[in-house]
């Protein structure tokens, strides 16, 4: 598990002077619910579980929850895939 700083490194590092693939990103993330288009952009922005249900005003479970089902519909297990599909798709 990566603290949100690294993560945020670890994805500026991976996508640095690429052109946004939002197209096929935007496609991606299109069968995602608002709520969970919201979760994922905090993941993106490298917030913890706890502070992206401060910021939802939602619990954690309810967090949890929404990034499962962000795994399970964008076929990923992780939250820099996610990070990197929100800035592809340019919604940073």
């Amino acid at each position: 598990m990566l603290s949100p700083s690294v993560a945020r490194q670890v994805i500026a590092a991976a996508t640095g002077g690429h052109e946004p693939r939002r197209p096929r990103a935007l496609a991606e993330l299109a069968v995602l619910t608002e709520r969970e288009r919201e979760v994922a952009i905090e993941v993106a922005r490298g917030a913890s579980n706890a502070e992206i249900a401060a910021s939802l005003s939602v619990s954690v479970a309810t967090v949890k929850a929404n990034i499962t089902r962000i795994f399970a519909k964008l076929g990923t297990g992780n939250r820099v895939h996610v990070a990197m599909k929100v800035r592809d798709a340019g919604l940073l």
